[in-house]
């Protein structure tokens, strides 16, 4: 999109980060973050003509995009009633607006044709019955002034004793924070891993970038991989926390203007998003906006936690003790920062709308160069605060988000007047305190699940399996199902009996899974995944394979349908090796990978590595097909798990299986060789998907 010289827009809104390069400790320093447009939907004009020539404007084909040298000034923001509202509900015409584009499907911005008109077309559109909010655009800015090595370094970790509590939350299920600023380094090495998918509103595209690095340095402050032998922690720990990073600006080094538009359309989108329970905001001014308040509020009566930085202007005389947005909105939990010493910053805002207090000053974070830097501005303390409502909800996924805000209230460790202040707010975050607050003593889990056979049974063999829980309250019940080719079924009902016997009468890959009930009707469920169950004649034909597992490594051989890989561990396959065998046939076996920066590599066959090692390039796609002159008489099927879609259906005989276009990375993958037109291992239903 556009960016201008930012500095009519510096008393408006406020620049909240100062960052340090490393080794260098000086004061705080207001940097700025920008942002640009999203893919600009142009618009379509209508082919009435008014009087003076001028035509009414029914899509956003009919208006030129808005170009990077427009004047922000000129633009207006508008936040539709509903996501059937477009611009041609706007009874606007092209002699009005010359330009425009659709960030989002509630927000569009407007580049109007004379700039002696935007505040009277403000004034119109906000009378239209489609429009939720109208108001002209403008800049706001960033506020930024375990066995890991430089852990050391980190010491907010001790002052809000996240020290005590990195490896006490184990969650599934991730936690996602979306933190809107101004991109993310996706390969920084501390931060692989800990990302899932956001939207880079400057280029229009869900690839990510960040030119300015204070997105960097912001999540590093919440997601940073621990006990990773690598750099630093994030406050998150070892809790299933990721990152899901909306860049809203920044298109050069240390730029810190973010486009209000932008940051609207933004909030709207991660208040849509299933997996993102907490909004981290880094950035603040001092202009009313109804559009960010909108946009925040509609956010907060979505459930999501919402972090935002106080400010950056403590001792500036003109903005001491102002309230600056979006920190100051009542459902928003503004976080002042403090030093080692555990006083407030002397650059931290203060006023009756702080709520909490973090470290904000001189903090150690990932940037992004794919190194380390220090960083200061209540641009810091808020996403350790953000991390740490996030670890919260990993621990207690029930906690809605006043209860949140209330348990980091009620366990802060109080500083300055007694009480809640307009300094510390209710006071400096404690993270073990918090965490204590709202994990159970002992949760209810089961301890064993076990199968007194192993898998490659037969069909007709009797399986016993047992279960034993603890935690929880009063008594349990067990019931025990299994799941073949997609469809559950009951071993035995809910019972107080810990054991059942099961015997397969099909032959095919199972999954056997117990869940226990307690006596408040909590439930926890454990699983047993490919336990093979043959049919009773000979198998004449097996396929065996492994895979290279990111952090782990090549793994064993495995064969005839069992899972090689891993799946909901955000682990990437990046190799491959696959071997067939049949008694009297002459079969053999080849296959290619679509492998992540290069794409689809040679056939190879037979054993041979397809793929990569120690490059950090995941596998995306594969195709696998048989050799031989007995080829012919067998079908080779394959089913892969990917990134944020799970198991996708099977393929066969040299089809694809995987993802193109999407990113994700694939993470298991089973293989079977069955003979010429059996059935199916499983559905078949897309098992290659591409943007």
């Amino acid at each position: 999109m556009r960016f201008i010289n930012i500095i009519s827009s510096l008393l408006a809104f406020v620049l909240i980060c100062t960052v340090f390069p490393l080794g260098v400790l000086a004061e705080n320093q207001s940097i700025s973050v920008q942002t640009t447009g999203i893919v600009k939907s142009s618009v379509n004009v209508s082919k009435d003509s008014t009087a003076n020539g001028s035509m009414a404007i029914q899509s956003m084909d009919e208006v030129a995009n808005i170009n990077e040298n427009s004047n922000i000034d000129d633009e207006i923001i508008v936040i539709y009633q509903n996501n059937n509202a477009s611009v041609g509900d706007l009874a606007l015409t092209t002699q009005e607006i010359k330009g425009g584009e659709t960030v989002s499907d509630r927000v569009d911005i407007l580049e109007v044709a004379d700039s002696n008109n935007v505040d009277s077309i403000v004034t119109k559109l906000s009378e239209n019955p489609n429009v939720l909010v109208a108001e002209k655009n403008s800049y706001i800015q960033t506020s930024a002034l375990p066995n890991d090595p430089l852990l050391s370094l980190e010491w907010q970790f001790e002052r809000i004793d996240a020290d005590k509590t990195w490896n006490q939350v184990n969650n599934s299920q991730a936690v996602v924070v979306a933190v809107i600023d101004t991109g993310l380094n996706l390969k920084h090495p501390d931060l692989i891993g800990k990302t899932v998918t956001g939207y880079d509103y400057v280029n229009g595209t869900s690839d990510m970038k960040d030119l300015s690095g204070h997105g960097t340095e912001v999540s590093g402050c919440i997601a940073a991989v621990s006990n990773n032998n690598i750099g630093i922690s994030g406050i998150a720990g070892t809790a299933n926390v990721k990152i899901a990073p909306y860049r809203v600006g920044g298109t050069y080094d240390n730029d810190a203007n973010l486009d209000v538009g932008y940051i609207c359309a933004a909030l709207y989108d991660a208040a849509g998003r299933s997996d993102v329970k907490v909004i981290n905001m880094s950035f603040g001014g001092y202009d009313a906006s109804a559009a960010l308040r909108t946009a925040v509020e509609n956010a907060a009566n979505a459930g999501k936690v919402l972090v935002a930085a106080a400010g950056n202007e403590g001792s500036n005389a003109d903005y001491s003790g102002e309230f600056a947005i979006p920190a100051s909105y009542n459902n928003v939990i503004s976080v002042g920062a403090t030093t080692d010493t555990n006083e407030i910053a002397y650059f931290s805002q203060h006023n009756s709308m702080v709520d909490l207090c973090a470290p904000g000053y001189k903090i150690y974070t990932t940037n992004h160069d794919g190194d380390y830097q220090l960083a200061s501005g209540t641009s810091f303390s808020s996403p350790i605060t953000a991390g740490a409502c996030a670890v919260l909800l990993a621990a207690n996924p029930s906690l809605t988000n006043t209860k949140v805000e209330t348990i980091l209230e009620n366990t802060a460790l109080d500083f300055g007047a007694p009480g809640k202040d307009d300094y510390y707010g209710y006071g400096m975050i404690q993270l073990d305190a918090a965490l204590a607050a709202v994990t159970p003593s002992i949760p209810l889990s089961i301890d064993n699940f076990t199968a007194n056979k192993i898998p490659d049974q037969t069909v007709g063999t009797p399986i016993v399996l047992s279960a034993s829980a603890s935690g929880g309250q009063g008594s349990y019940s067990y019931g025990f199902y299994y799941e073949l080719n997609g469809e559950t079924n009951t071993i035995q009902n809910y019972s107080t009996s810990n054991t059942t016997t099961f015997t397969p009468t099909i032959a095919g890959i199972y999954t056997l899974y117990v869940e226990v009930k307690d006596g408040d009707n909590n439930i926890t469920r454990k699983a047993i995944n490919n336990f093979v169950i043959k049919d009773s004649a000979v198998k004449t034909t097996s396929i065996a394979y492994r895979t290279h597992v990111e952090n782990i490594g090549w793994q064993d051989f495995v064969s005839d349908g069992a899972l090689s890989g891993t799946t909901d561990q955000s682990l990437r396959l990046e190799g491959i090796e696959i071997n067939a065998s049949a008694q009297d046939y002459n079969l053999g076996v080849e296959y290619k990978t679509h492998v992540q920066d290069i794409g689809w590599q040679n056939f190879v066959a037979d054993g041979t590595m397809s793929g990569t090692t120690g490059q950090s390039l995941r596998l995306e796609a594969i195709q696998i097909d048989l050799t031989g002159t007995d080829a012919d008489l067998f079908d080779i099927y394959y089913q892969v798990h990917a990134q944020n879609v799970g198991w996708l259906g099977w393929a066969k005989n040299g089809a694809s299986a995987g993802t193109a276009g999407l990113s994700y990375r694939l993470e298991g993958i089973r293989i079977q060789i069955v003979p010429k037109g059996s059935t199916a291992p499983g559905s078949t239903d897309t098992p290659f998907i591409s943007n």
